[in-house]
């Protein structure tokens, strides 16, 4: 088609120079040829880049439900510690030797104060059955944490708004230690740090 279509054009430019024999036109016609290749290749070229299909996003195995902070807000110093309830629901087939990892970076507005809380339990000790069991609907565990009130140099925090970050990672013992099986998408919230009231004498 683009071949024909090419020649036609050519023959209706050549008609004023009746001049020209065949000979001239041996090359003209070697140069519509090779004009008809490339308008193919490029019509074969789009039409591969339209056929790729969509790429999938897989969602986690394993999922961070809710994070709860109390109490609110949190008053420094206090005997009390914050508690962070979080929810994790597992998958549905829980590899043997598996361990749930959880860790919680609570920061500052301005990043000066960090603390990093951490939690990492084989998920025999949590009560969960493993050796590749399955249910019918994930299982959810409860992780409670706690932080004092203290950042990485274990000094009493000021008061002010704090963030926090949760990650939760389904692990599985190997040769040189665990390893990584699944990570759950990144939890985020804030709480309110207040001082307590100086006492009046």
């Amino acid at each position: 088609m683009c071949y024909s279509l090419t020649c036609v054009m050519l023959e209706e430019s050549l008609k004023p120079f009746p001049q020209l024999g065949r000979r001239t036109l041996g090359p003209l016609w070697l140069i519509c040829l090779i004009i008809s290749a490339w308008l193919l290749s490029s019509a074969g070229d789009g039409i591969g880049h339209a056929a790729k299909p969509k790429t999938k996003y897989r969602l986690p195995d394993i999922k961070i439900l809710s994070v709860e902070t109390a109490p609110l807000p949190f008053v420094i110093p206090s005997e009390t510690p914050l508690t962070l309830t979080i929810m994790v629901a597992l998958p549905k087939t829980i590899p043997e030797d598996s361990l749930l990892d959880v860790t919680t970076m609570i920061t500052s507005a301005s990043k000066y104060s960090i603390r990093l809380l951490t939690s990492r339990q084989m998920l025999t000790e949590l009560g969960e059955p493993v050796q590749g069991s399955t249910s019918d609907a994930s299982r959810t565990l409860e992780i409670v944490q706690t932080w004092d009130g203290t950042d990485h140099t274990k000094r009493i925090v000021s008061e002010g708004r704090y963030d926090y970050q949760v990650q939760a990672k389904l692990m599985v013992m190997g040769k040189d230690g665990p390893l990584t099986r699944s990570t759950a998408w990144k939890k985020r919230g804030n709480f309110e740090v207040r001082a307590q009231p100086a006492s009046r004498d």
